[in-house]
């Protein structure tokens, strides 16, 4: 038999049921963007109803909404209304009473809470905050203007690029290198600065400590020092003492190298931050200058230059092992699980997500709409799920619906 269309719009019996979802203590979904909030009613007054959310990290001002869509059960029927947002103080949120009550709420995207996690891979790619320079060729230095033109070339030959470009930084520094990630070298603590700032690092004197943290004004913001990495690990949640001790490793591996100065570059594709030029120096009267700088650049420029048009480099990702919590057809919750790497992705972010469901591997992208920093979770937005992908998310979802159901 067909559920029967209802809708209550009695101001009174609508307070009413509010409040006898508060005495009994029943759980009310919040309709948000993109995902779903459980809470609890903890008072009632007149014209308003406060709520207890489950999770307390969520903030409904920054979601910056005018109305919040309510839906609980009640006397067997599926009930949700409209409610205005009144304010928010930590894990409590304050509505108007809905103007009336519909039943029969379509959920686009039912969602279920694991109460047993299942193992994921969350795979992203950094995004760098600054991308690769345009180089003309009246800003190139003449002595370079050989290695231009290779990079220029349609059917440009990229090992013959390399060789030409490290010969030239070697004439800097003998102590230099070019680095292409690989998935175990991007996990550095260098590369990482690198990857996601896009700007190059610059230690003038590593035989002073506050070289390494001291702002180096640049024309185009392109320079960063350690207080970059520092700050980023103090967003993490970092305390001031494992700050110390990071900066005293840091002075402390380039002491033990008999490094007097170094500059770290970084080497664009199209898809980001592939690789970075290295180049120190060992003597105390032969530091790496702001001429150098520019010099390095304009190579690491035309190294980029070339890998891309050559498609050179493999695919460069964090792969980084999570929890799944909860799962709809619209998208997840993970948490991160506890790793020495303390990772940061930004707000929509393009991810990937791994992980098995009755059997069968899922490997669904989406975008990050969410973040929790202090339980290090990601809510994810579903992009581009395939129709066989999307069967086996539904039956999953529909059959963990149905073992809720017989066990209420």
């Amino acid at each position: 038999m067909a559920q029967v269309e209802k809708e209550i719009t009695s101001a009174e019996r609508i307070r009413r049921i509010i409040g006898i979802l508060r005495l009994d203590g029943r759980e009310v979904e919040l309709h948000l963007p993109n995902y779903i909030e459980v809470a609890k009613v903890v008072n009632t007054t007149h014209g308003a109803f406060t709520l207890r959310l489950s999770n307390p990290f969520i903030n409904i001002l920054d979601e910056n909404l005018e109305a919040v869509y309510v839906n609980f059960i009640f006397s067997g029927i599926e009930l949700f209304g409209e409610c205005r947002f009144v304010e928010q103080t930590r894990a409590f949120i304050t509505l108007n009473f809905p103007e009336a009550l519909k039943s029969r709420t379509k959920r686009r995207y039912p969602r279920i809470k694991l109460k047993k996690m299942l193992n994921a891979e969350l795979m992203y790619r950094e995004i760098p905050e600054k991308g690769m320079e345009r180089l003309s060729l009246k800003d190139m230095p003449v002595k370079y203007s050989q290695l231009y033109w290779e990079a220029q070339r349609e059917n440009v030959d990229i090992r013959k690029v390399f060789l030409m470009t490290l010969k030239e930084i070697r004439g800097i520094s003998p102590y230099s290198e070019i680095v292409i990630y690989s998935q175990e070298s991007m996990r550095s603590r260098d590369a990482l600065i690198i990857r996601k700032s896009g700007k190059l690092l610059f230690i003038e004197d590593c035989n002073k400590g506050q070289s390494y943290t001291q702002f180096i004004p640049s024309d185009s913001d392109r320079i960063v020092s350690y207080s970059y990495y520092l700050n980023d690990m103090k967003l993490g949640g970092a305390t001031q003492d494992e700050l110390k001790q990071e900066l005293q490793d840091i002075i402390r591996e380039d002491r033990e190298k008999g490094i007097t100065s170094k500059v770290i570059v970084p080497i664009f594709s199209r898809d980001g931050v592939v690789g970075h030029i290295f180049l120190y120096q060992k003597d105390e009267s032969v530091k790496i200058t702001q001429e150098n700088i520019s010099d390095i650049i304009a190579l690491s420029t035309l190294l980029s230059l070339a890998i891309g048009k050559a498609h050179f480099g493999a695919k460069i990702e964090d792969i980084v092992g999570s929890n799944l919590v909860d799962i709809s057809e619209g998208g997840l919750l993970l948490k991160i699980q506890n790793d020495e790497n303390r990772i940061n992705i930004p707000d929509g972010a393009d991810i990937e997500v791994k992980f098995k469901v009755g059997g069968k591997e899922l490997l669904l992208k989406g975008s990050v709409c969410r973040k929790e920093t202090d339980t290090e979770s990601y809510a994810v937005k579903f992009a581009d799920v395939d129709s066989e992908e999307k069967k086996i998310l539904k039956k999953f979802i529909d059959a963990n619906i149905e073992k809720l159901n017989n066990t209420q």
